[in-house]
């Protein structure tokens, strides 16, 4: 009784929830390095719906004028193949709405973004041959050292990463890209898409190439931002005017504001949930990741949204 109170009281004062996930299967994509399995997806989303809980669309989400903590919207990201075959069949038969934010170089397999390469690179080499070659890197890449190999790999420049992967790529003797998006198709199809987009699901913007937005200009931020858009209008896909920030990173207000004015985004999504977020009013919404080790519902939706305090804007 007393949870179901302080369950109570808690929505009683916040706005809808956006969860998100990125690949949905039984093994780990060799691009990208958390899953959750669709048995699970669908346990969580029926224990939701049993505790009270209903999805809406994050279009419904934006518009509506009394938002409510018993509401939940179910998004994706990078637009992995496994949307489709494990995660919609779940979806279709819960009726739950659906928004997947998709980076424009991947769609329709066309590439692997650098966040996806270095995800395959670290299935394929161990950290501690990958430490053995950072003091040589270090400095001709701009490597930041740190505890985590994945944060070293990533401090590289934006501008420098494609080069980075090159040298990887020749070092370990690694496959050709285009080879292991031909044999895996990783990505969503065209065909794929635009089936979905049929039943209902929205599609939306994650930057071209996955990038750190938070490291770039605003001139580069924009050209990211565009190649995206056009990669839609390319492929005839219909897209909601809406950025899902890659990692989460957020930009600044000001960035926001142009890109808003100049591009028409009118929504933008980072991860740094905290009560007071997701209303009407906020141009930044968040949303709460569903598959790090150990997601509980009560806790990730409601409890560490009301302890965090809100991020200073700058």
């Amino acid at each position: 009784m007393f949870l179901n109170l302080a369950l109570a009281v808690l929505r009683s004062f916040s706005a809808p929830k956006v969860l998100y996930f990125h690949h949905v299967g039984s093994r780990r994509s060799p691009f990208y390095t958390l899953k959750v399995s669709a048995p699970s997806l669908r346990k969580l989303l029926e224990s939701l719906m049993g505790s009270g809980f209903s999805f809406i669309s994050l279009q419904h989400a934006l518009e509506s004028k009394k938002p409510s903590g018993n509401q939940i919207c179910l998004c994706s990201d990078d637009g992995f193949a496994s949307n489709y075959y494990d995660a919609y069949p779940i979806l279709k038969e819960l009726r739950i709405p659906f928004t997947m934010f998709l980076p424009g170089m991947c769609m329709d397999n066309k590439a692997l973004a650098p966040n996806h390469l270095f995800a395959y690179l670290r299935t394929q080499v161990s950290d501690h041959q990958l430490y053995e070659e950072l003091p040589g890197l270090a400095a001709k890449y701009g490597l930041k050292e740190s505890d985590s190999i994945s944060q070293t790999l990533f401090s590289c420049p934006q501008e420098r990463r494609q080069e980075l992967l090159a040298w990887f790529w020749e070092r370990f003797n690694l496959p050709d890209p285009a080879h292991l998006l031909k044999q895996e198709k990783p990505f969503l199809s065209t065909k794929q898409l635009k089936e979905m987009v049929s039943a209902g699901v929205d599609l939306a913007l994650h930057s071209h190439s996955h990038a750190d937005l938070s490291r770039l200009s605003y001139a580069e931020i924009k050209q990211e931002m565009q190649d995206n858009i056009r990669v839609f209008k390319e492929l005839g896909l219909p897209y909601k005017p809406w950025l899902a920030l890659p990692y989460g990173r957020e930009i600044s207000d000001a960035s926001m504001q142009s890109l808003k004015k100049e591009l028409g985004i009118s929504r933008f999504f980072g991860i740094r949930s905290h009560i007071g977020d997701n209303l009407a009013s906020n141009l930044l919404w968040q949303r709460i990741s569903i598959e790090a080790k150990g997601f509980d519902p009560f806790l990730d939706l409601q409890v560490k949204p009301l302890l965090r305090r809100p991020k200073r804007r700058y």
